[in-house]
């Protein structure tokens, strides 16, 4: 069956979001906190929808996770198409924030994981 194809186009604002970005191509992982209620957004947003509050800083990640869950990506989206079929999850850092990623090696759930990035996205990097 074909399927119909779509093209979207979004701006994304960079300078709001420039620390996360700059962080995925040195290897770290970066996301937003709100200094008035402590909750921990990931991906980052600029306000707290908890509390309402619009002072929010910056943290830098724990590397380590578990996978929780995980799908093997065989009909690839629009962009992906000239890709081997990949593996994207979902794994909890130790800070409690749970970050969508691309898999590198056996997936399972519950196995630990090393969160990096390849520059452009985060990966998990299953090690045991």
């Amino acid at each position: 069956m074909d399927g119909i194809p779509l093209l979207f186009k979004y701006t994304v604002p960079d300078k709001l979001y420039e620390k996360f970005w700059e962080g995925l191509k040195r290897g770290e992982i970066y996301t937003t906190k709100c200094k008035k209620c402590g909750t921990l957004y990931y991906p980052p947003r600029k306000d707290c929808e908890k509390c309402m509050s619009s002072d929010m800083e910056w943290v830098k990640l724990s590397n380590e996770g578990i996978l929780m869950t995980y799908s093997v990506v065989k009909q690839k989206p629009q962009g992906f198409e000239n890709y081997s079929d990949y593996t994207v999850g979902i794994a909890r850092n130790s800070d409690g924030a749970n970050l969508m990623c691309w898999v590198k090696g056996e997936a399972k759930v519950g196995k630990k994981v090393r969160l990096t990035t390849d520059g452009q996205r985060v990966i998990c990097e299953v090690i045991e």
